[in-house]
């Protein structure tokens, strides 16, 4: 059988998956994605499970925003939504951001050519042509109704601190808070670690990177609306095979998501689900994917570090997980991040 069949079987089967699912769960949950994509590669991963979770019938993809102050990173994500037959979902720049390296991976991928032609398509040519991140974000949350919207940041949080203290413009009179606090109904964030496996020392990166940022966010975030963050703990746990990215994205001569694992690192490597674990929560929370701890408020202490402390009345809590969990969710993540393109 050619490759066409196999494709539109495929598709097929992805359409039958996305109907049953949308009758199960009824509304798609509607997210943003806020990411650092090209200073890791698990960021690729989880756009591409959120892809395949649309395709699903499980959630709808509103906007894409990087944080990472590189115009490769947005032109990656253009590449990604073009591949997964969604070209017009809206993207954001971050202005005046940090870690403007280009990384190992998002370059190569936007360039990669073959006989001197570019292989992967994407609707803007130029990343000076893609709005500034904190825009898309406002135009999208005015748009939606409201405590409809989840967030989904898993990299630094520059452009949700910009968003919580920007004020009123064309989109909405309220200011970034005030729209935030109307709109969106759960921030999921990979950020920070609560286990003791590492020393006091260490500093999660996403927090690290852009403390202000992060201590900005903590200290503007709505305290109505209910933030889960998962940890550096969890995503360590949880491991993306390299025997997946070997056999699994096959059925295109070229991926995105596997061309740029094998630039990020000399293959065969395993890597962990970090971002990953942020969205398979937001969309599936119910799923018993992982553990909640107890109700609490994090903060950035003095040392720059996220911190968590108990409170009954509280509105955030972190992942955890048990080894049972990690079985299973690994296969999850695993199957979605390589899922074929569909409808």
């Amino acid at each position: 059988m050619g490759i066409r069949p196999i494709l539109a079987c495929l598709a097929l089967i992805s359409g039958y998956y996305a109907m049953q699912a949308s009758a199960i769960a009824g509304s798609p949950v509607k997210l943003i994605f806020d990411t650092d994509i090209g200073n890791d590669i698990d960021d690729a991963l989880a756009l591409a499970v959120i892809h395949s979770l649309q395709s699903r019938g499980e959630c709808e993809l509103l906007a894409v925003t990087s944080s990472k102050d590189n115009p490769y990173s947005a032109l990656y994500c253009d590449v990604m939504n073009t591949f997964y037959g969604r070209p017009d979902i809206p993207l954001g720049r971050v202005h005046k951001g940090v870690t403007p390296k280009d990384g190992s991976y998002v370059r190569k991928v936007v360039e990669y050519s073959e006989n001197g032609k570019p292989v992967f398509t994407r609707q803007f040519q130029r990343a000076e042509d893609i709005p500034e991140a904190v825009n898309v974000l406002r135009k999208t949350l005015a748009a939606q109704a409201d405590r409809s919207v989840v967030m989904v940041v898993v990299g630094f949080s520059t452009n949700i601190a910009r968003l919580l203290q920007s004020p009123g413009d064309k989109y909405s009179p309220l200011t970034g808070q005030e729209l935030v606090a109307r709109k969106v109904k759960l921030l999921s964030q990979m950020i920070g670690r609560f286990d003791k496996s590492k020393p006091d020392s260490f500093h999660e990166y996403n927090v690290k990177i852009d403390v202000p940022a992060a201590r900005t966010l903590y200290a503007l975030w709505p305290d109505k609306v209910p933030v889960v963050v998962s940890g550096w703990e969890v995503g360590r746990a949880i491991q993306n095979r390299a025997t997946s990215i070997l056999n699994d994205y096959n059925y295109v001569k070229h991926h995105p998501v596997k061309i740029g694992y094998e630039y990020w690192h000399k293959m065969p490597y395993d890597r962990p689900t970090y971002d990953l674990t942020s969205v398979l929560y937001a969309v599936r929370p119910d799923r018993n994917y992982f553990g909640l701890s107890m109700p609490g408020k994090f903060t950035i202490n003095a040392q720059g570090k996220l911190e968590y402390s108990a409170d009954t009345n509280g509105m955030q809590r972190y992942l955890t997980v048990t080894p049972e969990q990690i079985i299973r969710t690994q296969e999850v993540l695993e199957s979605l991040s390589s899922q074929p393109p569909g409808p």
